[in-house]
């Protein structure tokens, strides 16, 4: 009789347990001139990107380069299953929950940064310049004003998007490539690139955001050969010949979070195969958490 109590209970612990959990699927990805300029990257870009997207079944999706009108980015998340967006510029974030727009910042940002509330998490969608570590420094400076005032009321935030900065947890896979070091210094002043430290990738725009802290969930799941964000072959012909895109691997997106949150992920992928090679020159970041059911 005893046994038969305690085997009840158990099962109703676990079914509570799965009742008030369910996983939420996030996505971030850099579109690339908004799916645009088919002179450049081929025509069909919009559409495949579209019915990837549609196929991912994402809870919310995290957009950089989104050089789309409001009205195209609304019809657009439909396709994907999205009844809600928000856009601040070339940012944009949709969710199949309502979403609350808390500030839309601008002021000393290159691209700006998108600040929203979906799902209980406050999405803090970001695009740091490409151009110089210091500006990104600046920037990320910038950032940890507005994660300070989120986490006076809130542990569950996510930073997310395109940093355009390299981190130290993937030192060795510039060390086996060292071509990438090269590239940035061609055409640069005196070979000296703002993108570089003398002749080493600049680590202190990530280990800024990390002494937040936040957490790198990549890192945890994906090994350091595989993280391989930026470059896809869609730039061959364009800014890269077809030798140089595998030799110079990067990753440069990121999916960041609470200390809280990093234990409720369950997977990251970064979707960088063939299906995704001529949509964008970046590749999608996925991470699915467990989040409480309300």
């Amino acid at each position: 009789m005893k046994k038969s109590i305690c085997l009840f209970l158990v099962t109703i612990f676990f079914s509570l347990h799965v009742i008030a959990q369910k996983e939420i699927k996030i996505i971030s990805y850099n579109v690339l001139e908004g799916l645009e300029n088919e002179e450049s990257y081929g025509e069909g870009r919009h559409e495949r990107c579209v019915k990837w997207l549609q196929e991912q079944n994402a809870d919310v999706i995290a957009l950089q380069e989104l050089y789309r009108s409001e009205e195209k980015l609304s019809a657009d998340a439909k396709e994907w299953g999205h009844k809600y967006y928000a856009k601040a510029g070339p940012i944009g974030l949709s969710s199949k929950e309502p979403i609350e727009l808390v500030k839309k910042y601008k002021k000393g940002l290159w691209h700006g940064v998108l600040h929203c509330k979906t799902y209980g998490i406050d999405f803090i969608v970001v695009h740091l310049s490409p151009s110089d570590w210091k500006y990104r420094l600046r920037e990320a400076e910038i950032i940890k004003g507005i994660i300070d005032s989120v986490k006076q009321t809130s542990n569950s935030y996510i930073v997310l998007g395109d940093f355009n900065a390299h981190s130290p947890f993937d030192g060795e896979l510039y060390k086996q490539n060292p071509e990438l070091i090269e590239k940035y210094k061609k055409g640069s002043p005196n070979n000296s690139s703002p993108n570089l430290i003398g002749d080493y990738p600049d680590y202190s725009v990530m280990s800024f955001f990390y002494s937040f802290p936040l957490i790198d969930i990549t890192e945890r799941f994906v090994p350091w050969y595989q993280r391989k964000t930026f470059p896809s072959p869609i730039l061959i012909g364009v800014w890269r010949t077809a030798g140089s895109i595998g030799r110079t691997p990067e990753r440069i997106d990121y999916i960041l979070t609470t200390q809280e949150m990093s234990l409720n992920c369950k997977k990251v992928t970064i979707h960088n195969s063939e299906e995704n090679d001529f949509i964008s020159d970046h590749y999608p970041l996925e991470a699915v958490f467990e989040i409480g059911n309300d």
